[in-house]
């Protein structure tokens, strides 16, 4: 069944739309949660906050706008995930846990390859969210454009045009970030 078919009944409180479209993009809204958790969280909590992505669905269902859901549940999972760590970031640590800094010049190397990736981070992050969700799905996720175009149902003109565009605003952001 199409996807606005499915919403529409969502909307009309249909339980099985519901199961139905969890169904269809548990994995790619669990993938999300993933790359964002990465270490933090178990898999217990990747299925937790999985849940809590399709319940937000459910409550939510007249937000979303027909075309636009799969783009819809990626932000929410994204949300989630960062509200998730919030808390986690700030725990105690142990003394033992403490780790002294090292001479070791593999180390300075980490420490500015672990800057330039927060700093992309935050470059992808203030693109459009129609860019950053083609970027993220191309450069990230390593999908093709044309199975993007597919699955956002537009055109791959489009997604490439997009992510020519979304390069360049990344590669000036960049380098006002990376340059002193």
């Amino acid at each position: 069944m199409r996807e606005a078919a499915l919403l529409k009944r969502l909307r009309a409180g249909d339980q099985d739309a519901l199961d139905q479209l969890t169904s269809r993009y548990r994995s790619y809204v669990c993938t999300v949660l993933s790359n964002i958790l990465r270490d933090c969280g178990s898999w217990a909590d990747v299925e937790e906050l999985c849940a809590d992505v399709f319940l937000a669905l459910w409550q939510h269902a007249d937000a979303v706008k027909d075309g636009k859901l799969k783009p819809w549940l990626g932000t929410v999972a994204r949300n989630r995930a960062k509200s998730w760590l919030r808390p986690r970031r700030d725990l105690p640590m142990d003394l033992d846990e403490i780790e002294l800094p090292s001479n070791d010049p593999a180390l300075e190397d980490e420490v500015i390859r672990e800057e330039l990736a927060e700093a992309v981070r935050k470059a992808v992050d203030s693109l459009r969210p129609m860019d950053r969700e083609i970027v993220l799905r191309y450069y990230f996720y390593l999908q093709p454009a044309e199975d993007i175009a597919a699955e956002l149902q537009i055109a791959p003109a489009t997604v490439r045009s997009r992510l020519s565009r979304g390069r360049e605003v990344l590669r000036q952001r960049l380098e006002k970030e990376v340059r002193p």
